[in-house]
C-alpha cells in the first residue's frame, strides 16, 4: 500500500530530470507513487523521463500532460490524482537525499498536529559548514516566525487531507510567483508546519539567476513583520496589486535568462 504521492511538474527539463529522478528512485522509503506532470514542454523531457523510469519498474509512475502553462496549473491537475495520505511537491532540478521521504514520513506519523513538513534548501553538500549554518538559520527563523513560510515548493510535503481542505494549488486565487508561500499561508490557518536543521534538499543554483522573481526589500520586510492576522491583506491586496502592476505572473518561471 502506498502512503505517499510525489508530484513532479516539469517544463523543458531534459538536462536536469535524470538527476532528480535518480534521487527519487533511490529513496530509502519506497511506498510512494510518482506522478510526472508535463506542463506543455517543447523539448524531449517526457521521452527522457519515460525512458529513465523504465529502469525502475518497481516504482509506480503516472504520466500526465497539463497544457495550461504555469506550475500552479500542473500541481492542481496532479493533486486531483492523489489518493495517498501524504503528498510531496518536488522540482525537476533538485536533488533529494535518500532519507528525504523517510524523514517526512516519520514526522507525520509521530506528530499528527503537523500539516506540512519542510526542508532547508542548501547549495553545497550537507556536511559543508556553510550548509549546516544555513539550515540552522532557517530552523531558527521557523521558531521565531512560525506563521510564515521558510521553504520553496521544491521542499514542501503535506498531509493530503489538509492540502485539499484549503483548496490546494489555486491558479485562480493566486496566479503569481511565490505560489509556494501563498499556499503555506492558507495552510497555516488550519495546522502547523515542521522544520528541522537536519532535513534538506539541494535545488539547482540556476534558480537564483531569475532576475524578476525575487522579493524586493520592502516586500520581504513586510512579509516577515506583518502579523499573521494581516497576512490576507499582505497577499491579496498589497502583493497582488504590486504583481498586477509588474505583470509578475507564475508564467515568468518559464522565462529562463540563462538559456
Amino acid at each position: 500500500m502506498k502512503n505517499w504521492t510525489i508530484l513532479l511538474p516539469y517544463y523543458n527539463e531534459a538536462t536536469f530530470l535524470p538527476g532528480t529522478l535518480e534521487s527519487i528512485a533511490l529513496q530509502n522509503y519506497q511506498k510512494f507513487k510518482l506522478i510526472l506532470i508535463n506542463n506543455h514542454s517543447t523539448d524531449n523531457s517526457e521521452k527522457i523521463a519515460r525512458k529513465f523510469m523504465d529502469f525502475y519498474p518497481a516504482i509506480e509512475v503516472q504520466f500526465i500532460n497539463e497544457k495550461l502553462p504555469g506550475k500552479t496549473n500542473a500541481l492542481h491537475t496532479g493533486l486531483n490524482h492523489v489518493t495517498t495520505p501524504f503528498v510531496a511537491t518536488m522540482d525537476a532540478d533538485t536533488y533529494y537525499p535518500q532519507h528525504y521521504l523517510e524523514f517526512c514520513n516519520q514526522i507525520f506519523e509521530s506528530h499528527p498536529e503537523y500539516s506540512a513538513v519542510m526542508a532547508c534548501d542548501i547549495y553545497q553538500p550537507f556536511k559543508n559548514r556553510k550548509s549546516q549554518k544555513r539550515c540552522r538559520k532557517i530552523y531558527l527563523k521557523s521558531k521565531l516566525m512560525p506563521k510564515q513560510c521558510h521553504a520553496g515548493g521544491y521542499a514542501q510535503t503535506f498531509r493530503t487531507k489538509s492540502l485539499k481542505q484549503i483548496g490546494g494549488f489555486n491558479q485562480k486565487l493566486w496566479p503569481y510567483v511565490f505560489e509556494d508561500h501563498e499556499v503555506i499561508h492558507r495552510l497555516l490557518k488550519i495546522g502547523k508546519v515542521y522544520y528541522s536543521p537536519k532535513h534538506w534538499c539541494i535545488p539547482s543554483e540556476r534558480r537564483t539567476k531569475h532576475k524578476n522573481i525575487r522579493w524586493s526589500r520592502m516586500e520581504k520586510f513586510l512579509y516577515e513583520y506583518t502579523p499573521f492576522f494581516l497576512k490576507d491583506w499582505y497577499f491579496y491586496s498589497f502583493l497582488k496589486n504590486r504583481y498586477i502592476k509588474k505583470n509578475t505572473s507564475i508564467l515568468q518561471l518559464r522565462q529562463r535568462e540563462w538559456e
